[in-house]
């Protein structure tokens, strides 16, 4: 391993950035990351346990790294947690991200930092669009605004200080491991468990009237190493799949894999407070343009990896 090669990830241990490390370390990259839990099994990186809010803290870790690309991924990533404490929710997506930004330019200013974004700082009232970067920004709930926000800090980073900064506004991604919080890992869980006869043989589901652009995790974390390695200073790229699928065909392609007749249940609780577009999907041919990225990873063996991942955790054998 080329140990020159130096990346840092903030919120490593979350279900991104776990896929993120393993990628770079394969691609000969030397992992550092922080989080805010006291340990990280996780053996080949460097782990450091801080808050992104510690301005001083990240300074001094980021002036003994030296890492030369810096992934900002810590946040408050599921939007209902943004709409239950605003104010948290602000203070980490904003707050945090201006706190990384100030230490890298403190510490290490020649490094090249990715600020994660969301499709959600484009709004949710946008319907059979595929969406280009030029559609302007207008969130329409706290975590989209939160994200929006953090670009504009990181643009201004940019343009006072120089930072190469570059940015990606990311649509739905999904992969084995991610929390059932999330529509395809919680729909997954449910059938797996049904298939394992660990739970009766009805699935909970809030709306499934919507077509999402979903990607897989591990063509995510590509995008972003290559946004890093062949993007441009101060540009924000799409990373998406350019496909809709429609939520009512993950389910039923799901429910397929059990043997056992399946009810399906519509449980109020589980519909958000924002609704999301009937339809909407990215454009990454920027990103394409610039980069060579292309998605490979299709909708069916990101669902299959799911089902399996649940399958393994939830058997006896894993008990």
């Amino acid at each position: 391993m080329d140990t020159s090669k130096k990346a840092f990830i903030t919120g490593c241990t979350g279900f991104v950035g776990k896929f993120l490390a393993e990628h770079l370390i394969s691609q000969g990259w030397s992992v550092c990351g922080l989080d805010r839990w006291s340990a990280f099994d996780y053996p080949q990186i460097t782990y450091f346990e801080g808050d992104i809010l510690d301005t001083g803290t990240l300074r001094e870790i980021f002036a003994s790294v030296k890492p030369q690309a810096i992934f900002h991924l810590a946040a408050i990533s599921f939007l209902p947690d943004a709409d239950f404490s605003p104010r948290h929710a602000l203070d980490i997506n904003i707050m945090g991200s201006a706190s990384v930004l100030d230490a890298a330019r403190q510490a290490c200013s020649s490094s090249k930092v990715l600020l994660v974004g969301s499709s959600k700082q484009y709004g949710d009232k946008i319907v059979n669009h595929s969406i280009t970067e030029e559609l302007p920004c207008n969130p329409t709930n706290f975590y989209g605004v939160s994200k929006y926000m953090a670009e504009l800090v990181g643009l201004q980073f940019v343009r006072q200080y120089g930072l190469d900064v570059r940015f990606t506004r990311s649509f739905n991604h999904t992969g084995p491991g991610q929390t059932p919080q999330f529509v395809c890992s919680d729909w997954a869980k449910q059938v797996a468990a049904i298939a394992l006869n660990k739970s009766a043989p009805r699935i909970q589901v809030g709306d499934l009237s919507p077509t999402i652009d979903f990607s897989d995790v591990r063509d995510v974390v590509r995008a972003y190493a290559a946004i890093l390695e062949n993007g441009r200073k101060g540009e924000v790229y799409n990373v998406c799949s350019n496909k809709g699928v429609a939520l009512d065909s993950i389910l039923s392609y799901l429910i397929k894999k059990c043997n056992t007749p399946i009810a399906v249940e519509h449980d109020p609780s589980r519909i958000r407070t924002h609704k999301t577009s009937i339809k909407i999907t990215g454009d990454h041919s920027k990103l394409t343009r610039d980069t060579g990225w292309n998605p490979s990873i299709p909708i069916e063996k990101t669902l299959d990896d799911i089902f399996q991942y649940w399958t393994t955790h939830l058997s006896p054998a894993a008990e």
